[in-house]
């Protein structure tokens, strides 16, 4: 009697089958068509625990231990779990196994590359972890926003599925993407402007283009009781001042992630460029610049370019949306729909926008504002 042996794997999904012949491997051409396959935040991806029969697979004197797909020799296993697509128990074979590439967005937006498998089992559920190989390079992915399929290869039937492998990191919400709050004020060819005012083929001034016609404006209104439930959701006020002499002008108020311009020598010293972009919640610890918390709702405005644009906002340097996987995912289906429509191709993972300034991620923008504030130098001087 084989022993059940349980493992957590990530869920992402339930498609179609990829492997049109269950009991055989896959073709390299319906491995193919799973590139480009994401998913985004705990609403579409679940840690899922997964029992099975614990069949001793190795050969030779090396034992190991996995679960049985439909074309091994060994009797299928049945996987049985809760599945995320229906909520109820379900009780079915793996029908197709993966080497696949993945890029993984990180809590901080981030993102790297790995190497692992996918599992699809016979109710189209999909399932993601580290291949045993690569498992050394996951150790330290404790938690993701996203995942997106770069690449894969089917694997040959004498491999078997799983090796009590768990994987089951924490999964974060997506953030807000980067805009601005109602009301404040932009830089355009008629001088300025109020965000919420600004329309598609507006002329706005860029620090690096001059005036450019916006091609696509978005907006998101958060209820106090939203803003209540996610207090990560709340927006960042910038005081007057704040980042130098005169900027901004007024305070000014922008979603968490928006970047602003990051002028200065530590700049210099830490990324070799003397203007980065720094998402202003990572500026937190700078006089000046705090949460929102007195905010009863909030409406953010998004305006993207033809390409990623430092604006300036009641005086302020900041940037335009830059359209990354995630960002599109934030935005929502009908919002990406659209933004596809006008640049397709940002439907290819491999085709981004070139972000207009070097994108300081989390930790080290952290460290940035803490040099920024033990030397007592301006961000933008």
């Amino acid at each position: 009697m084989f022993p059940v042996a349980t493992v957590n794997l990530l869920w992402f999904g339930n498609q179609p089958q990829f492997n049109s012949t269950p009991n055989s491997t896959a073709t390299q051409s319906e491995a193919g068509k799973l590139a480009g396959y994401d998913a985004f935040g705990p609403s579409e991806i679940k840690a899922v625990a997964i029992s099975g029969k614990d069949y001793n697979v190795g050969s030779w004197g090396n034992a190991e231990c996995g679960f049985s797909a439909s074309y091994n020799l060994l009797p299928a296993s049945k996987m049985t779990y809760v599945s995320p697509h229906t909520g109820t128990r379900a009780t079915t074979q793996i029908t197709g196994f993966f080497e696949v590439d993945y890029r993984l967005t990180l809590p901080d937006g981030s993102t790297v590359n790995e190497c692992g498998v996918l599992i699809q089992m016979g109710n189209g559920d999909m399932f993601f972890r580290p291949s045993v190989d690569t498992l050394k390079d996951w150790t330290c992915i404790d938690g993701l926003r996203g995942v997106t399929i770069l690449k894969a290869k089917p694997l040959p039937a004498n491999i078997y599925p799983s090796s009590r492998i768990s994987f089951a990191p924490e999964i974060f919400e997506l953030p807000i993407v980067p805009c601005f709050a109602a009301g404040t004020m932009i830089r355009t060819a008629e001088g300025e402007r109020p965000v919420e005012g600004i329309a598609v083929g507006d002329l706005v001034w860029t620090r690096d283009n001059g005036l450019q016609p916006v091609r696509w404006a978005g907006r998101r209104t958060l209820r106090p009781v939203e803003l209540d439930a996610q207090p990560n959701l709340r927006p960042i006020r910038i005081k007057a001042g704040a980042l130098g002499a005169g900027q901004p002008a007024r305070d000014l108020v922008v979603s968490p992630q928006h970047r602003v311009l990051v002028r200065s020598s530590i700049a210099v010293r830490m990324f070799g460029a003397s203007e980065v972009l720094v998402a202003a919640k990572q500026l937190l610890s700078l006089p000046g610049i705090e949460i929102d918390a007195e905010a009863r709702d909030v409406t953010y405005l998004h305006l993207m370019f033809d390409h990623h644009e430092v604006l300036v906002s009641n005086g302020a340097e900041t940037e335009s949306l830059y359209p990354g996987p995630m960002a599109l995912a934030a935005l929502g289906e009908a919002a990406a729909a659209e933004i596809h429509a006008l640049f397709p191709e940002l439907r290819d993972e491999n085709a981004a926008f070139a972000p207009a300034r070097t994108l300081v991620p989390g930790r080290l923008a952290r460290k940035l504002a803490e040099r920024h504030g033990k030397n007592g130098v301006a961000l933008a001087g």
